[in-house]
Formats: C-alpha cells, structure tokens, sequence
C-alpha cells in the first residue's frame, strides 16, 4: 500500500494553480511520476485525476 499525506493548491503566478504533493508520498516506490514529465489531468465527478500521457 504506498504513503498517504495531506497536499494543498496554492494559487500561483500568472493564474496557474499548483498542487503540493508531500515528500512521502513522492518518495514512495509505487509514485508513478518523474518531475518535469507531462501529465492529463481531469475532472471525474468530484476527483481529480492525474494520468501518465
């Protein structure tokens, strides 16, 4: 079962929003991403989902 961790949004410059992912939770084996890869992100229902492109 990989890390849980509480993240946050942060509003940043120019209207971009960004999503805080603790260190836990990225330094668990099962994170599926590599910084700087590009990512789909969506909205279902009340999830949002981020998938490897």
């Amino acid at each position: 079962m990989s890390l849980e961790g509480e993240g946050a949004i942060y509003e940043h410059a120019k209207g971009r929003v960004v999503v805080y992912i603790p260190a836990k939770v990225r330094s668990d084996s099962a994170f599926p991403f590599e910084i700087g890869q590009k990512v789909k992100i969506r909205i279902d229902g009340k999830k949002l989902v981020v998938e490897k492109i």
